[in-house]
């Protein structure tokens, strides 16, 4: 077990390497975009298209990992990304932009589903929940981290693109020097849509709608900063701490919406988030500490909604149907990340910044009316009978739900007698 749990915390090394980069990237293209003078309905287009990448990833990368092998596709893989990231300094353009943003969404993928399928390898049984918080962790403080290399450098200089490339190519180092054999990567068929939506249709609307909101923030929440007026290092300082915000409220809201019908949970926390968006986009004047604490909320009760929805999901299947089922609601939330940061950067095209919130709290309302129509015309399921929530972060790919607690048909990890001592790959 010592032998494993160290080979994962290697593997989250990995993770927060790479994610911080990603994270960067992201947030160093809105600003540089902004300041390029690009309008907002070009710039969420643009963006959009990592997402569009990054469910292309999930859907082929496995059989890539497959064919030729975890560490030789993590190294192909990560080196396309770190070329790209330097490609942007030599081609300011926004075609090119949108096709390298293809090319990294995709190659993040693939990067995630080899780090995730050796850490579901590594696990066993009695460590999954422990596993899922350290994974959990890793996420956040490297989406989060990542932001706040963006105040230390110009976005108009290539320095900071150069740092995304070296924190890329760094990843690499940890997983190509683990002793741990290579994992067997399986591909597991998804449930359909509309099986999916029969068994809950807020659910699988919640996680649309989830990711609609959350990408639209983290894609647009750089050029709304831009647009109010603050400085490159309140940018950073602003996604940083909105983002760590995120991953504060999961625990309690899941505490609660193991004792209450969930969609009355939903509903309620819908409602809340709709309060700070709409204080962001009618109170004019808010200082920075102000916008630091609405945002911060707004953002902790929206990461909620993506576990809430595969709970909610969860509570009507069998124990056999969690990761196939799990895998279609990811899907799901990646079709809302390439709706999100194109809807709303029309938003701010009409009504400027505070638009995309005004474009967020829209969402959040239909959702709300749309979840207390369904319990006005279907019954609740039994709170007794409700199974566990667990705290997860959205945008991963399928291979991470194996070690969800929820699924009994997780193969438990077993520490091989006489392990290859070179890593190599058969």
């Amino acid at each position: 077990m010592a032998r494993g749990l160290s080979s994962i915390l290697v593997i989250l090394v990995s993770l927060i390497l790479f994610l911080s980069a990603n994270s960067l990237l992201g947030t160093l293209l809105a600003v540089r975009m902004t300041d390029e003078g690009w309008g907002a309905q070009y710039i969420g287009p643009i963006l959009a298209f990592h997402s569009i990448g990054f469910v292309m990833g999930t859907l082929y990368c496995p059989r890539l990992i497959n064919r030729v092998g975890h560490i030789r596709s993590f190294a192909a893989l990560a080196a396309i990304a770190a070329a790209a990231a330097l490609i942007h300094v030599m081609q300011v353009d926004g075609i090119t932009w949108a096709l390298l943003r293809l090319v990294v969404g995709f190659c993040a993928a693939g990067l995630m589903t080899v780090m995730e399928s050796w850490i579901n390898d590594r696990t066993d049984n009695a460590m999954r929940g422990t596993i899922m918080a350290f994974y959990m962790a890793a996420y956040y403080l490297s989406l989060g981290g990542g932001q706040f290399i963006l105040g230390f450098g110009n976005p108009n200089a290539p320095e900071l693109f150069m740092i995304v490339t070296l924190l890329t190519v760094l990843s690499l180092v940890p997983l190509a020097l683990t002793h741990s054999p290579a994992p067997h990567l399986e591909e597991h068929e998804r449930m359909g849509f509309g099986v999916l939506y029969r068994l809950s249709p807020v659910g699988m609307i919640g996680a649309i709608i989830a990711g609609t909101v959350m990408s639209s923030f983290m894609a647009l929440g750089p050029v709304y900063a831009h647009g109010i007026g603050l400085s490159v290092p309140e940018i950073s300082l602003f996604m940083g701490l909105v983002v760590f915000g995120g991953m504060l409220l999961q625990w309690p809201a899941g505490h609660i919406s193991d004792r209450l019908d969930r969609r009355k949970v939903i509903v309620t926390l819908t409602m809340l988030a709709c309060i700070p968006c709409l204080m962001l986009t009618f109170v004019p004047g808010l200082d920075f500490v102000m916008l630091l604490v609405l945002s911060g909320l707004f953002m902790g009760l929206i990461s909620s909604l993506y576990p809430l929805s595969v709970a909610l999901v969860n509570d009507y299947l069998h124990s056999h149907q969690v990761v196939s089922a799990s895998a279609t609601l990811l899907l799901s939330f990646g079709i809302g990340t390439v709706i999100g940061p194109v809807v709303g950067s029309l938003a701010i095209d009409v009504f400027g910044p505070p638009g995309l919130f005004l474009f967020v709290s829209s969402c959040l309302i239909m959702l709300t009316l749309y979840s207390v129509f369904r319990m006005l015309h279907s019954r609740r399921f039994p709170t007794e009978e409700q199974t566990d929530y667990v705290a997860m972060a959205a945008n991963t790919t399928p291979v991470i739900l194996e070690i969800d607690p929820r699924n009994d048909e997780f193969e438990e990890y077993h520490e091989p007698s006489t392990p290859d001592p070179t890593g190599k790959e058969e």
